[in-house]
């Protein structure tokens, strides 16, 4: 311990700790120990909690991954279901069976072109059933496959439906439809096959084979991609992606460029070339792309023969799984700190509870508060206690002797600190006038910035472009494929961007995801009635024209959705004429509309400028005024009879504010000699009308004002600082007497200081 300040000096074992320990308060002891155990316990808790909800949190993104890689191998073999169905609805087909019959080639060929058209495919051949080529779909004359190379064929020619993936060379690609070639980079491609036996007679006489090309063809896994990520958007990203590799290298993906273009040919991480196209498992890896990280999960895709050709992925971004985990350890750490101050508060309470002792010293303090200056606490122990009893003890004993004085001192002070006070006071209301005057000059700055910035618009008249150049878009909901097809080809025709959908839900979800000016929306829908599709569209789009087409017998309830907010409606049937007619009509009533608000605002502007309290005034390039409001003419005739309107500014004022000897800057003060007055000049150009606008704020009585307010100020500050150092000299010498001052002596220091401080700020 050190034998001049009585106080140990650092612990160098443990000895010295529980002796520098001893030495704090009761209530520092129980305190330190609760709070270090509850923030230990805290910390560890916090620390383990985080590492099991991290571990869960990426257990469960793992299983929905796997969930989605399942959902996407699904709808890849949902694909090439459907691609087999349209091979068979093909072969059912009798005006193809007596193309063949006849041997008509020319016309089997263009029949086949047709419906590979029509169902989107990239090959579609005929061959006999000993595997001669009859026709092609695009091309005229060639060589058949050969068969002993494509199972599928081989399973066909024996009378058996097949389909799937598989991957062929560029010269079979070439001989199915040399623009195919286009789309590779390699020397083989991966396909979707399908081929169907044409059984004639208890017979096979031909067999129909097509397919698609999956290299840089993004159709299935745009399909995918929309039914796990429905187009979710993070930080500018999109959620997910969907890619299909050919062995190790990407063919096809919704992975994006900035420029809103497919990203292909990157090569598969090693560890899925390993577990999945090597040992043909299914593999969760972290991997990174386009500057981003992913969660991946892939699977092997395996072509007729059961042989791996590739892979199928599907990818999430890392962020907003480590948002989670990130939300989560914030919510353990200030679980924590509520726990902590929660197990504070108990401690106090605690504490408080332990040193009941104290509460003899609290009674002797109240019996002195009360005027009581004969007792004394007794001093049993060396401890805080002790010593602030002993303390006690002397201040009773001083203030026994020095109370009347500090009683004469204190009327004293109370007098003085009520006069200065109340002139304190005074001259803050002074200065509170003062900053009213002055907020006319804060209108002017705000009114200049404005009237930088005022635009006239024109309006335009009614296309199928907007206000800002964009093609109006129209939105067309019906079940009936012909009405879709006639709408979307007569607005098209007209300039719109025209989007078809039969379903209600497909219609929402557009709704949701882009602006549309119009939608027409058939009132007979399956999924809802007419209102209750009225009420959603409207609820996502509120400005949106709505205009519904309704059957006669629907008549009553299209009147009833107008009613309730729809433009307008349509009889069905209806002709091009009677749909474009409506279109334009919609589009003109809107346009009247905004026209009718912008003239209503170019009024109420003209009201509010003539009204403003702010002189205002345009000049020409000889300084001469051309137009005022009533404020100008108050300012530069106060009389009236004097006209405004081509003088100059010198001639009205006797100086002018646009001299180019004057003119420094934007803002100043400037003094009109003519009609004696203050004002602060605001001006600036508007250079399309070779203007220039100037704005004048009076400001001659606030100038007044200030420089009196700035008089009184100083003769206010100066006696209240003499007051309070008259003051603070007597608090001294009491506080010397007393070891410390009153409450009420205190409280009126505090206050004189700090309207002193008040006074120098402003």
């Amino acid at each position: 311990m050190d034998p001049v300040t009585s106080k140990r000096v650092p612990w160098k074992s443990w000895n010295d700790f529980t002796g520098w320990a001893q030495d704090f308060s009761l209530k520092k002891k129980v305190l330190g120990g609760f709070l270090g155990v509850v923030i230990l316990v805290g910390l560890v808790t916090s620390l383990i909690g985080t590492r099991l909800a991290r571990e869960t949190i990426l257990e469960r993104a793992r299983i929905r991954l796997f969930s989605d890689l399942a959902t996407a191998g699904f709808i890849l073999r949902s694909s090439q279901e459907t691609l087999e169905l349209k091979i068979r609805l093909v072969t059912g087909s009798d005006k193809l069976r007596d193309l063949i019959e006849k041997k008509d080639l020319k016309g089997l060929r263009e029949r086949l072109s047709i419906i590979a058209v029509e169902n989107d495919l990239d090959f579609l051949s005929v061959i006999d059933a000993n595997g001669k080529l009859l026709a092609r779909a695009f091309v005229e004359e060639g060589t058949p496959a050969k068969i002993a190379d494509d199972a599928l064929l081989t399973a066909a020619m024996g009378g058996k439906e097949a389909s799937g993936l598989m991957l062929v060379s560029t010269q079979r690609l070439a001989l199915e439809n040399p623009t195919l070639l286009q789309k590779l980079d390699s020397k083989n491609g991966m396909i979707m096959e399908a081929a169907h036996p044409l059984v004639i007679d208890s017979k096979t006489n031909a067999v129909l084979y097509g397919g698609t090309l999956l290299n840089n063809n993004n159709l299935i896994v745009d399909r995918i991609s929309h039914r796990l990520f429905r187009g979710e958007v993070y930080n500018r990203r999109e959620l997910g992606y969907v890619a299909i590799y050919q062995h190790d290298r990407a063919i096809s993906s919704t992975l994006k460029t900035r420029e809103g273009l497919p990203v292909i040919g990157f090569i598969a991480d090693p560890r899925i070339r390993e577990e999945v196209l090597q040992k043909g498992q299914s593999e969760i890896t972290w991997e990174s792309q386009m500057g981003a990280k992913y969660l991946s999960a892939t699977e092997p895709v395996k072509d007729w023969e059961n042989k791996i050709i590739g892979a199928i992925q599907v990818a999430t971004l890392e962020q907003p799984i480590t948002l989670v985990i990130d939300q989560l350890v914030a919510t353990f750490l200030i679980v924590g700190f509520l726990g902590v101050l929660l197990m504070a508060a108990i401690s106090y309470y605690l504490v408080q509870w332990i040193n009941r002792p104290l509460e003899q010293m609290l009674y002797a303090a109240r019996g002195a508060a009360e005027g009581d200056l004969s007792r004394e606490v007794p001093v049993v122990a060396r401890d805080e206690i002790g010593e602030l009893a002993a303390t006690f003890n002397l201040m009773i004993r001083n203030l026994a002797e020095s109370r009347n004085k500090l009683e004469d001192w204190g009327k004293q002070l109370a007098s003085k600190v009520a006069e200065q006070t109340g002139e304190l006071n005074q001259a803050r209301e002074q200065v509170a006038r003062v900053k009213k005057l002055a907020s006319l000059e804060k209108m002017a700055d705000g009114m200049a910035h404005i009237m930088q910035h005022i635009s006239d618009p024109l309006l335009i008249f009614p296309s199928s472009e907007d206000e800002s150049g964009a093609t109006s878009r129209i939105l067309v909901l019906d079940t009936d494929e012909k009405v879709l097809e006639i709408c979307q080809r007569i607005l098209e025709s007209e300039g719109f961007d025209v989007k078809t959908t039969r379903s209600v839900n497909e219609a929402l979800n557009a709704l949701e995801q882009q602006f549309f000016d119009i939608v027409v929306a058939d009132i007979d829908m399956p999924e809802m009635g007419g209102q209750e599709l009225l009420k959603e569209i409207k609820y996502r789009q509120p400005e949106v024209l709505v205009i519904m087409t309704a059957s006669f017998k629907a008549t009553e309830e299209a009147v009833e959705t107008v009613k309730l907010g729809a433009f307008d409606y349509i009889p069905k049937p209806f002709g091009p004429h009677q749909i474009l007619l409506m279109i334009y009509t919609a589009l003109q009533t809107r346009e009247m509309l905004k026209k009718t608000r912008k003239q209503h605002a170019e009024r109420r502007a003209e009201t509010i400028f003539q009204r403003l309290p702010v002189a205002i005034a345009l000049a020409d390039e000889a300084h001469r005024v051309v137009y005022h409001n009533n404020a100008f003419i108050e300012l530069a005739a106060p009389d009236g009879h004097e006209p405004i309107q081509g003088k100059t500014f010198r001639q009205l004022f006797g100086v002018d504010p646009l001299d180019k000897d004057e003119e420094d800057s934007s803002s100043r003060w400037l003094q009109l000699e003519k009609v004696g007055r203050t004002a602060k000049l605001y001006n600036f150009e508007l250079p399309e009308e070779d203007l220039r606008v100037l704005m004048l704020l009076d400001i001659t009585e606030t100038v007044m004002k200030d420089q009196q307010a700035d008089v009184f100020k100083a003769e206010t500050i100066s006696k209240a600082q003499q007051v309070i150092h008259q003051q603070m000299r007597v608090a001294q010498e009491i506080a010397g007497l007393l070891g410390e001052t009153t409450a009420e002596t205190k409280a009126a220091l505090f206050e004189l200081i700090k309207l002193a401080g008040e006074g120098e700020s402003r």
